[in-house]
């Protein structure tokens, strides 16, 4: 009975993915004036150094915008909680793991956007508000960028970039280095970097209009970024989202701190993905935004598997199981 019924929740996932992966094409860069190019000021620290350039389609529209997680007291005397579009801030922290092999640097860039717009033309399965993107770059003992990781604030849609920085022996096997399909997007198979510097080229991340999902990552020099519509972010501690200022009522966190939903984006609810896939999933809050906590002792589980027996093996919280899980090789 149960190996039956871990069969047709396999089938049901493997028909979802068939599906977006039939959408995959060759990323289209629109023209530049659409984008907006959100950078932050290089002080030589190293989340600021190494702070890719996250370019967003169709700027003109506030729920593309990197925003800001903001708090107010309505006149009702509610807490409201949700991303100011017209401000941009990154949030960003530095992490450290070893392996058998080595040690390594984490670089986490946490952003927000307003919502995720949903009518039934298009139909965003992911409609929702205070949505949130998270990309990982990881560093050799040498602090050479040798993979980026993107995820949703919500475990979803992850993807893997590694670099030409990167071992061929740490790479799952099989990896090519062609372009890869990753549910429904068309991404490098290998970000190559010039050999003699990194920092001769930029990471530049495209990012989806509406959906807020990673569309392409590439390498430039910082010269071209003068044909975007260039923005400036802050970027604050990772932390910081704790302590959101709250008019005079001192702070409160962006995240829910009791209760069932202890940990979770406040106001992230997605009535859509528990509909179509909390039932399978076995997760009645699936596709919520979450807080990223530093281990297995802090927060909820950041399981980027929607298979429920994979929860563990793939929470992100735990850097090395979710590099072994995934197959990589650090």
């Amino acid at each position: 009975m149960y190996n039956k019924f871990k069969k047709q929740i396999f089938c049901s996932s493997t028909i979802l993915l068939i599906f977006l992966a039939s959408c995959t094409t060759l990323p289209v860069h629109p023209p530049a004036n659409n984008f907006a190019a959100y950078t932050v000021k290089d002080d030589q620290t190293i989340l600021n150094r190494y702070a890719p350039v996250f370019v967003v389609e169709n700027y003109k529209m506030k729920y593309n915008r990197i925003g800001t997680p903001s708090a107010e007291i309505n006149e009702d005397g509610k807490e409201k909680i949700y991303v100011d579009p017209d401000k941009a801030t990154i949030y960003a922290e530095v992490r450290h793991f070893k392996t058998i092999k080595s040690s390594y640097t984490n670089l986490i860039y946490r952003i927000h956007f307003e919502k995720i717009p949903g009518g039934f033309i298009p139909f965003h399965l992911g409609k929702g508000k205070n949505i949130g993107l998270i990309v990982i770059i990881t560093l050799n003992s040498r602090d050479e960028p040798i993979l980026y990781t993107s995820v949703h604030t919500c475990g979803c849609y992850l993807a893997f970039v590694p670099t030409s920085y990167m071992s061929s022996d740490a790479l799952p096997d099989g990896w090519k280095n062609q372009r890869q399909s990753v549910y429904s997007e068309n991404l490098p198979g290998i970000l190559k970097f010039n050999q003699s510097s990194f920092e001769q080229s930029k990471p530049m991340i495209l990012i989806r209009s509406e959906t807020h999902r990673v569309k392409d990552i590439w390498l430039s020099d910082a010269s071209p970024l003068e044909k975007y519509n260039i923005v400036e972010a802050d970027i604050k501690p990772l932390t910081s989202l704790e302590t959101l200022p709250l008019n005079s009522h001192g702070t409160t966190s962006f995240y829910e701190t009791s209760g069932a939903r202890k940990g979770y984006v406040k106001g992230s609810f997605k009535t859509r993905e528990r509909l179509f896939i909390s039932w399978w999933a076995f997760d009645w809050r699936v596709g919520e935004d979450k807080r990223l906590g530093n281990d297995t002792n802090d927060g909820i589980v950041f399981y980027t598997s929607l298979k429920p027996w994979n929860r563990e093996r793939s929470d992100m919280r735990n850097f090395v199981t979710f590099l072994k899980f995934w197959k990589w090789k650090l």
